[in-house]
């Protein structure tokens, strides 16, 4: 039997962070690629994914 941790992970996927602050995915890929919310993109090509760190999600919430 594996756990998950209780604490929220400090990296979040785009799902995770539209999730957090209330937007569609959709919404959170548009923010990365206008540079209103950073992000770190993982990969090369289509098969691209980008991770959000909590902090940022945090910033975006406290600016909204």
């Amino acid at each position: 039997l594996t756990l998950m941790p209780t604490t929220t992970p400090d990296l979040l996927t785009v799902r995770q962070a539209a999730h957090a602050l209330g937007l569609s995915p959709r919404s959170v890929l548009h923010r990365i690629t206008t540079g209103t919310l950073a992000a770190t993109k993982i990969g090369d090509g289509r098969t691209s994914a980008y991770i959000v760190t909590r902090a940022e999600v945090e910033r975006v919430q406290q600016a909204s």
